[in-house]
């Protein structure tokens, strides 16, 4: 117990010194890591199962990696827009639906191994990236759509704009602020508009693992006794990533800010909310709400889940997503 307390105790400081941080913490932080810049790791196997192939596809603001596997419908897989996010993100659920789909899990612009550019992104830009990036892997095919956090609310605000380019959606906790990203606190967001502190900041902080598993353990999972080092090591690496900063940042100056309601009417496809029980500071009435403003919206909780359900319970996910992906034919054959 006194050993659980003392974890307890060095995930609430650890978390502390990432979010609360001004100047002053800064610095202090930078002399405890000794003044050494964040080191570039290579990119780990494990961030994608090896059945899966490695291509890139252009878009309008920059070329994305995607990994590929599978025939038959073809089922999109986007990470959400947190520190260190990648495709990673659901690489414990996406290999389940190979023997029935072609299934496609890629990096957004900015993040995992994609193009990494220093211009801003708003949240028009990343709506256009996708929609070319499902012209050009899906060619005229309609596929399933399923993506998390702020990246489910760009693919809302895509589906508005491009109601061809998809069959249907399915959204773990879908959003994009009018502000900063809901897990940040007031002055990490603050700090990020200051761009020598900003800059700072990252590499000696956000971007490290005593901040990213702190992170984990108070936002991603919804019991932190689950929190597994390889989550927090990929989320380094990738944080880590020369350029990984610019699309971070701009998320934290809120460079994604948009008023989602107006397009929600003209989203056509059937729409999964899906929203994790546990979901620090995002209770399920938002997800209620939007999922009302959908001509065809549904809503679902995920019991005992936080941000990242998919890395903490992909069981959760599978059996959620499978009627979605798979269909009932194939459902009743599985069953």
């Amino acid at each position: 117990m006194a050993r659980k307390l003392e974890m307890s105790k060095n995930h609430q400081r650890a978390l502390g010194i990432g979010l609360g941080v001004g100047l002053a913490g800064a610095f202090a932080l930078a002399f405890r890591y000794g003044l050494r810049r964040t080191p570039r790791q290579p990119l780990p196997d494990d961030l994608s199962p090896a059945i899966f192939a490695r291509r890139l596809a252009p878009t309008s603001h920059g070329e994305m990696i995607y990994h590929i596997s599978g025939s038959g419908d073809p089922v999109i897989f986007l990470h959400g827009m947190y520190p260190g996010a990648a495709s990673f993100e659901w690489s414990r659920v996406y290999p389940h639906f190979v023997m029935h789909r072609e299934v496609i899990a890629a990096d957004l612009v900015g993040f995992g191994e994609s193009e990494r550019p220093s211009r801003r992104m708003d949240a028009s830009d990343y709506a256009e990236s996708l929609a070319d990036f499902l012209g050009e892997v899906c060619g005229g095919r309609q596929p399933v759509v399923i993506a998390s956090g702020l990246t489910a609310g760009i693919a809302l605000l895509m589906a508005s704009r491009h109601p061809e380019r998809i069959k249907s959606l399915a959204l773990l906790m879908p959003h994009v602020p009018r502000h900063g990203p809901p897990w940040a606190a007031r002055r990490l967001s603050a700090a990020a508009h200051i761009p020598p502190l900003a800059s700072f900041l990252y590499d000696f902080s956000i971007a490290r693992e005593p901040f990213l598993r702190a992170w984990v353990s108070r936002f991603g999972y919804a019991d932190q006794d689950r929190t597994d080092e390889e989550v927090v090591r990929n989320l380094a690496v990738c944080a880590q990533q020369p350029g990984a900063h610019y699309a971070l940042l701009n998320v934290l100056r809120g460079g994604l800010a948009l008023d989602l309601e107006t397009r929600l009417p003209r989203v056509p496809h059937p729409v999964t909310v899906l929203w994790p029980e546990a979901a620090a500071g995002m209770p399920a009435s938002l997800g209620v709400s939007l999922a009302s403003k959908l001509p065809s919206g549904s809503f679902r909780i995920l019991p005992d889940c936080a941000a990242l359900a998919a890395l903490e319970k992909p069981e959760t996910l599978i059996a959620e997503l499978s009627p979605i992906i798979l269909g009932p034919s194939i459902m009743e054959g599985v069953a």
